[in-house]
């Protein structure tokens, strides 16, 4: 008699498996696939890209795989693995559109309707975004003399008053947003957990010829004491360009020549010089961004180029500003390369991603996120008014609660 045919398996979701897929071993005993065994499983899953859309196709292939994507361990080790979170969309202070634009689908539902629900500051007007950072949105009222930190897609706020120092100064602010991660407890670092986790606000502004700072806690409900360094000029104004966190240290653009850098460990202010060209070069089309290499960089653009700097040591130790980067945009991004209008700028640099790896361009014919690293683009709104934009990322995982 002949032996009888194998009967072919299944697995737990219905996916067939032919007899010959599996290996066995002499003793008969069926080795797992990499797809059977939990943890070769997740470690392939975890490599998925951290996008909502991701996973909810991942969710539906069978109850064990909807069941491992939405167990916390998993979430933690996705986090953990990616770190840094996805560009969910950007928020702006354009009066005459929706002040969310969504770069992925699903929260960018809820954070539009979000900010719709926004209170009026004490005065009765509307908050303007000042910051983003680890999943919270900066926002200020109309005079700065109060403060208010959010998070869009758990409705999470505070409001906080301003120091009198800054009301008195209140033409010439710039803020940011801090939070302490869940995991570690330091700033910036540990898995991108930040939800629930204690914050910070670091204000900055320059009067008669000093730059001053001052932090507020989440943890002790108040400001610390206000620190300050002499400007090169009693002229000397930040602009308005969001900040960069950078290590251990926070960086703002002041007008013309320098760099403000607050160290947040310490609580010490200093300057730091651009590049001697720079400012003509580039005018105010310039912002101040982490480098690919994690120092202190710079992304401006001129004309149709967007120039990536980075700031280094040199074979004496001397820090030095180097042009890493230079990328022609007329080719990338297929613009018209006839000149605009007299007095118009055909290309804006209008904010970058945490991590300085996305940058917002304002064209002629709209809004582009761009990857210099891979020369990747995205066109995600033709709106040719939004100026300065604040990108807001975060891991979305909503059924999981992250």
């Amino acid at each position: 008699m002949s032996s009888p045919v194998p009967t072919p398996k299944r697995e737990a979701g219905g996916g067939r498996l032919d007899s010959g897929d599996a290996m066995t071993s002499p003793a008969g005993t069926a080795t797992a696939t990499p797809l059977e065994n939990e943890d070769l499983l997740s470690l392939i899953l975890v490599r998925l890209p951290p996008l909502l859309s991701s996973f909810s196709s991942a969710s539906l292939v069978c109850k064990r795989w909807h069941r491992l994507v939405r167990d916390p361990c998993f979430l933690r080790r996705l986090r953990a693995f990616h770190r840094i979170p996805p560009v969910l969309g950007f928020f702006h202070n354009s009066p005459d559109s929706p002040r969310f634009v969504a770069t992925q689908g699903v929260a960018g539902i809820r954070i539009a309707a979000a900010v719709r629900d926004l209170r009026t500051d004490l005065a009765g007007g509307m908050w303007w975004f000042v910051d983003c950072r680890h999943g919270r949105a900066l926002l200020r009222g109309r005079d700065w003399f109060d403060l208010l930190v959010w998070d869009p897609l758990t409705a999470d706020c505070r409001e906080i008053v301003v120091p009198y120092q800054v009301q008195a100064s209140a033409s010439d602010c710039n803020a940011a947003v801090l939070c302490l991660s869940a995991t570690t407890g330091s700033v910036g670092d540990g898995d991108g957990d930040y939800r629930s986790s204690p914050f910070s606000v670091v204000i900055v502004f320059t009067r008669q010829g000093s730059a001053f700072a001052c932090v507020y806690s989440s943890l002790t409900g108040g400001w610390g004491e206000l620190v300050s360094t002499p400007t090169p000029s009693p002229q000397c104004e930040l602009m308005e360009q969001p900040g960069a966190l950078v290590g251990d240290a926070m960086y703002w653009l002041l007008d013309e020549s320098s760099i403000l850098e607050f160290h947040l460990g310490d609580q010490r202010l200093a300057l730091v010089e651009r590049p001697s060209q720079m400012f003509s070069s580039y005018k105010r089309n310039i912002c101040v961004v982490r480098s690919e290499g994690g120092g202190l960089g710079v992304a401006a653009v001129k004309n149709f180029s967007l120039h990536l700097w980075a700031r280094e040591a040199d074979h004496c130790g001397t820090a030095k500003w180097v042009l890493h980067r230079a990328i022609e945009l007329c080719t990338l991004l297929d613009l018209p390369s006839t000149q605009p209008r007299v007095g118009s700028i055909p290309v804006w640099i209008s904010g970058l991603s945490e991590d300085g790896n996305v940058v917002f361009l304002r064209t002629m014919v709209g809004m582009f996120m761009v990857w210099p690293k891979t020369m990747q683009f995205k066109m995600i709104t033709n709106n040719v008014l939004i100026k300065t934009i604040y990108p807001y990322a975060k891991f979305y995982f909503p059924e999981a609660d992250v």
